[in-house]
């Protein structure tokens, strides 16, 4: 069986440029039908579309990341449990999205106008979303590289398609968030064959999977969760009109992001082959790139503070201060993406700073959203890379 067999995942550069290539169709597309939707609908409109992406786009996450790291780790390194891993990870993909699906129909039907269905629309779709990109990783696990290419690039040609309905007919957001409801779970049903099925498996498998999903998926919904966290305490201000500001410029912040935790995922199947192998001082190269963040962090709040106060605002201020908290976000992401594979230790060790950083980036959103709107919510977010470097190093 082809699931049985050594797979190989090293990565050569038609590879990798195939798998970028999927991912940043898919990013441009979204941020292409964001500009679509900006000229489609009212402000008002674009605002509450806006304030629900912000706020609950932390599930998509809370779905893909844990399951997604679980099986780039595990399943490359089976052998006799690898067809069990990969049938318990399909079930997820196959019927979490069905609960939240059924509940934004239902509210569909009963309030198609309502705040409510709009958010459960909303809820729906970074579910399903999440566990299309399980289904993916499951895929590339086993070895299926193209899956992932034509998912990615199909997901944005349907968005695009999506948006443009929104301008010519016009759809509004409860109508749009519906038909990409839609796309999603059809796009989810077709990777569903090929996936291996498994009986009820051996419960110190599940236990194990269980485990490793808790601990590596932690920091990576964290770290959207305090997005979404600060979405809402913006909408809670007098800023609150803001909201769509924040939301374009995180879209274009979330497509550079993204190319560093797909070239993490597309490398991982290889590192925990090479770690479980016996390879060495993994950890320590995490804790010194962790260390550099740090510095690099520090550095930004203290410039990018005195910029706020001076004045600094605005779409293109917003993108300025998102663009240059990259350097500190892409290092310290890159650490705990080493730690988290190296051991138990570095990965417990990751989910504590993560919660800290959270709890701090909120906090210093309390005080700065208020008082300048969004890109106080941008400040607050330049807070976490350096509160997970204090953490990790005071851990070590």
């Amino acid at each position: 069986m082809t699931t049985a067999a050594t797979v190989s995942h090293r990565i050569g550069v038609r590879r990798l440029l195939a798998l970028l290539g999927g991912r940043a169709t898919f990013r441009l597309l979204l941020y292409g039908s964001a500009g679509i939707l900006v000229a489609a609908w009212s402000k008002d409109d674009f605002n509450r579309y806006a304030a629900v992406m912000g706020a609950v786009g932390w599930l998509c996450m809370l779905v893909q990341s844990g399951t997604e790291k679980a099986a780039l780790k595990l399943i490359p390194r089976a052998r006799r449990t690898r067809d069990q891993l990969a049938g318990m990870l399909r079930a997820v993909v196959a019927y979490v999205p069905l609960p939240f699906t059924l509940a934004a129909v239902v509210a569909l039907v009963v309030a198609p106008g309502g705040t409510v269905t709009l958010y459960l629309l909303g809820i729906a779709y970074y579910v399903t979303l999440g566990c299309g990109s399980l289904g993916v990783a499951v895929h590339r696990a086993l070895g299926r590289y193209t899956r992932d290419t034509v998912h990615f690039a199909l997901l944005g040609v349907g968005m695009v398609i999506m948006a443009w309905a929104a301008f010519a007919v016009p759809v509004r957001p409860v109508g749009y968030l519906a038909g990409l409801l839609a796309l999603t779970t059809a796009l989810n049903l077709s990777l569903l064959p090929g996936l291996p099925r498994t009986a009820r498996p051996r419960r110190s498998l599940r236990t194990l999977l269980a485990g490793t999903v808790v601990l590596m998926g932690v920091a990576d919904v964290l770290a959207n969760a305090m997005i979404g966290t600060l979405f809402v305490e913006l909408s809670l201000t007098v800023h609150a009109g803001q909201s769509g500001d924040l939301y374009l410029v995180v879209l274009a912040w979330g497509f550079a992001v993204s190319v560093i935790y797909t070239v993490q995922r597309i490398y991982q199947p290889r590192l925990s082959v090479l770690i479980a192998s016996g390879g060495s001082g993994a950890r320590a190269l995490g804790r010194r790139v962790i260390g550099v963040a740090g510095w690099v962090s520090a550095v930004w709040l203290v410039a990018g503070g005195a910029a706020i106060v001076l004045g600094l605002s605005g779409l293109v201020g917003l993108g300025c201060l998102l663009a240059t908290l990259l350097p500190s976000i892409g290092l310290v992401s890159f650490g705990v993406f080493v730690l988290e594979n190296s051991g138990e230790d570095g990965l417990r060790s990751s989910v504590k700073a993560v919660v800290l950083a959270l709890v701090v980036v909120t906090a210093v959103g309390a005080l700065t959203v208020p008082l300048y709107g969004a890109a106080g919510a941008v400040y607050a977010l330049g807070a976490n890379p350096l509160v997970i470097a204090l953490a990790l190093r005071r851990a070590g």
